[in-house]
């Protein structure tokens, strides 16, 4: 059991972590441990902040030092992978996401980290799988909906037009879901406004060679998603400098795309 100082220089230590003083936290946590080597928030804190630090190979012996006090601790087991996923050693992360989720299979972002490292595996549908069961747990987590796209949309080719016309109406979907939240961050909103409109690009064009006129309801739709993303003025704009003759088939999108919304009268 922690002793009462050592909780002090914890609780104080947190606070630095907080102000993103990582290197001071560390001192802290350190002074903690000296008294209570066993302190267990010391232990898995002090991990976190070399992870901040980049310092992953010394962050990986402190989540190692929790697991052999409490191997059942699902949160260290997260962090141990995605320690092990920034270095690399992608078997025992993902064995490490594994693990975590037995013990805590409702935590999005350990389905999420556990499909980024399945898409960098090439393992596409299982990768999707995890982003969808991360997106319902916690649909503001949009960086999973944005690499669902990728897994679905870009590294796998349809079989045929009404697969290829379901797999971009469930990206649109989820996107869709994100874009709606309240509240993104500069960092998302930016990467929406720049990854989705070159991706959908690249949807139109493996659509029309997929499914020729099939797909212009989905086109009409990608047209909307966009418009809302950019604006009806960035839509322009976009359009303008975009590239859509890559597919002789992509004429007929192209002219959906640069249709004008006129209003609809009411009787």
């Amino acid at each position: 059991m922690a002793s009462r100082r050592a909780r002090e220089l914890v609780n104080k230590g947190n606070e630095f972590f907080n102000l993103g003083k990582f290197g001071e936290a560390i001192q802290l946590y350190d002074e903690a441990l000296a008294l209570s080597p066993e302190f267990l928030e010391a232990l898995f804190n002090k991990g976190v902040a070399l992870c901040e630090l980049q310092r992953f190979r010394e962050a990986l012996n402190y989540f190692n030092k929790v697991l052999e006090l409490n191997p059942r601790d699902w949160e260290a087991l997260t962090n141990k992978g995605n320690v092990l996923f920034n270095l690399l050693e992608f078997k025992e992360a993902l064995d490490c996401y594994g693990k975590a989720l037995e013990i805590n299979p409702g935590d999005a972002e350990t389905l999420y980290n556990r499909g980024n490292l399945l898409l960098r595996l090439g393992r596409f549908e299982e990768a999707v799988k995890m982003f969808d069961e991360a997106l319902v747990l916690n649909p503001r987590i949009a960086e999973a909906s944005l690499n669902k796209a990728l897994a679905l949309l870009v590294f796998t080719k349809p079989l045929n037009c009404e697969e290829a016309i379901s797999r971009v109406g469930s990206v649109i979907d989820s996107l869709e879901h994100v874009w709606s939240q309240e509240k993104l961050s500069p960092q998302i909103l930016e990467r929406f406004r720049t990854d989705v409109p070159r991706l959908m690009i690249q949807v139109i064009q493996n659509l029309a060679e997929v499914c020729g006129m099939q797909g212009s309801k989905t086109v009409r739709r990608i047209k909307e998603l966009l418009t809302k993303i950019l604006g009806d003025k960035g839509y322009r704009e976009f359009l303008g400098k975009t590239d859509l003759e890559i597919h002789p088939g992509s004429t007929m999108y192209r002219d959906i795309l640069k249709q004008e919304n006129f209003p609809t009268w009411s009787k």
